[in-house]
């Protein structure tokens, strides 16, 4: 490859639709010439090396996919000697940018033996760990030993927002000016340029009437996004204002948590007015289309989704998972910290008359606040030839 042809591995997990993937994705599409980027997915082995949504665009591109058993898998020697061989293979890489929260650690240590000259470890989330006790305790220590590895190896510490950088990094490096804040940004023309016929298709394939209150949310199917307590919000308006209707997108991760929400949508009868739209690639057009986001999620890293609701125009009622930095001052979010019922249907009530429709605006404020992808890539670029 030619000399002046900055190369960057990417270490992610399977490249599927996160906010964090869709973020890297269109930094990935907007980036000069001169950065070649390839992809190392860390894969489990009891699930095999499974195809990422993104994969067939990523190869598309001219990058290269390669596949790695996590560390614990593999063991952290056998992970670092994997690491190496397959560093050399894609010709030595001069930067690694490593987007695995809590598992950078090992990574980091691997990169610095391979010979990266820049490290980078990227923290997507404001960690908190969930479940029994023994598994938030294991999850912790872990978390303390990975912590070690990144201040030693890493060369740079980047951030979806002040406290993602806070639950990653030590004390020091974020007192200190040590980490960067990288705003996880949308291509808010995207969002911009949908149709007033794609939305009202949309909703006539949904058989959702133009007076429908629709009510929408976009995200994984797991537990910590909560989605499962909009139910109970659509049961409550429900019984105020039949006209109303919930959708929602997002790839299944915990089946077990889904059945939880189709017994709920089932037990309330609602099931005429739920429908899970599986995973999906036309996100602008759904954003467009809703009356409000609706997102109850206990802890967001960051949020992209909320970005993009507004990119479109689009009222939010969130909760104070997500951080403040997701309101784009265009007067559509709502922030509630409490989850009782009632007063998330006035708040939807109250959102659902603010929809935005001046695109300019809307461009000004999401650019002004670092939060659209073109300027958000020129920012990267210049990180990574620093």
């Amino acid at each position: 490859m030619a000399k002046n042809i900055l190369n960057v591995l990417h270490i992610t997990g399977t490249m599927n639709r996160g906010g964090a993937e869709v973020m890297l994705m269109d930094t990935f599409r907007h980036l000069s010439a001169d950065i070649h980027v390839d992809f190392l997915v860390n894969y489990k082995i009891k699930q095999g090396i499974v195809k990422g949504d993104f994969d067939d665009e990523i190869l598309a591109k001219g990058a290269t996919i390669k596949h790695i058993a996590t560390q614990w898998d593999l063991g952290p020697l056998q992970y670092i000697r994997r690491f190496k061989k397959i560093y050399n293979e894609l010709g030595k890489p001069s930067v690694v940018h490593i987007h695995l929260n809590a598992k950078s650690g090992i990574i980091a240590l691997a990169a610095k033996l391979a010979g990266a000259s820049k490290i980078i470890v990227h923290s997507h989330a404001n960690l908190k760990f969930r479940g029994s006790k023994l598994r938030v305790l294991f999850e912790t220590m872990e978390l303390q030993f990975q912590k070690i590895f990144i201040y030693f190896f890493a060369t740079d510490y980047w951030g979806a927002s002040v406290e993602a950088n806070q639950s990653l990094f030590y004390k020091g490096l974020v007192k200190n000016n040590k980490t960067v804040v990288i705003n996880n940004a949308v291509a808010a023309q995207n969002f911009q340029q949908v149709t007033v016929q794609q939305i009202a298709a949309f909703r006539e394939s949904l058989n959702i009437s133009v007076n429908t209150l629709l009510l929408g949310n976009v995200g994984r199917i797991v537990q910590h996004k909560n989605v499962s307590f909009v139910i109970d919000v659509l049961k409550e308006l429900t019984a105020e204002n039949s006209d109303c209707c919930f959708i929602f997108a997002g790839r299944i991760d915990d089946a077990a948590y889904m059945q939880e929400i189709q017994q709920k949508i089932k037990a309330y009868n609602l099931e005429k007015k739920v429908i899970h739209l599986g995973n999906r690639n036309d996100v602008p057009v759904i954003m467009n289309a809703l009356d409000v986001f609706v997102a109850p999620a206990l802890k967001e890293g960051f949020g992209l989704v909320a970005v993009e609701a507004q990119a479109a125009g689009t009222p939010c009622v969130l909760y104070t998972g997500f951080p403040k930095s997701v309101d784009m001052q265009l007067n559509l979010v709502t922030f509630l910290n409490t989850f009782e019922v009632p007063r998330w249907v006035t708040a939807i009530l109250v959102a659902k008359g603010k929809k935005c429709t001046d695109k300019k605006v809307i461009l000004n404020n999401i650019t002004a606040l670092g939060f659209d992808i073109v300027g958000n890539t020129k920012q990267l670029e210049k990180l990574y030839k620093s």
